[in-house]
């Protein structure tokens, strides 16, 4: 009796695993559906928000120091720490270039890319940086609240 009371557990258990597997695959589609449409509204430029990022959902294990201030490098204790990841498409000013090169990786204008917290301050403040050299080059007239002045320079 005991032999047939493992067959059945078996058995259920069989069919247990082929239920929850086919739950995961399904889980796993419609998680799949939902970040291509997440990465193709990146793409496409319609934020949700006023922000120029779109989270992932999604998280990478990166090293950070725990104790920054030792100046030892052996004594330095690096632990793992979860950071969300972010899709960022690079709008850059005629003058800036086609690229930005963050520790040997292009990121090209146009392109949306998934990053990390710390690549995406990086980017945003290089960005914002190319932007506001734009505009004092060829952005609104630096002298509009200036007196004017009657120099003339006269030649011979």
């Amino acid at each position: 009796m005991s032999d047939v009371n493992k067959e059945i557990s078996v058995k259920d258990l069989q069919s247990q695993i082929a239920d929850l597997q086919a739950q995961l695959l399904s889980e796993k589609e419609a998680r799949s559906a939902a970040e291509d449409n997440a990465k193709a509204t990146a793409d496409a430029g319609i934020f949700v928000s006023r922000s120029d990022e779109q989270p992932t959902g999604k998280t990478i294990k990166i090293q950070k120091c725990s104790n920054p201030w030792e100046t030892d490098e052996r004594k330095q204790k690096l632990i793992s720490v979860d950071v969300p990841t972010y899709y960022y498409q690079i709008q850059l000013p005629t003058g800036a270039g086609i690229s930005l090169t963050t520790n040997g990786q292009d990121f090209m204008h146009g392109e949306t890319y998934t990053v990390d917290l710390y690549t995406l301050i990086d980017l945003k403040s290089r960005v914002a940086r190319c932007w506001d050299h734009e505009k004092s080059i060829h952005g609104d007239n630096e002298n509009a609240y200036r007196r004017p002045t009657n120099r003339h320079f006269m030649g011979k």
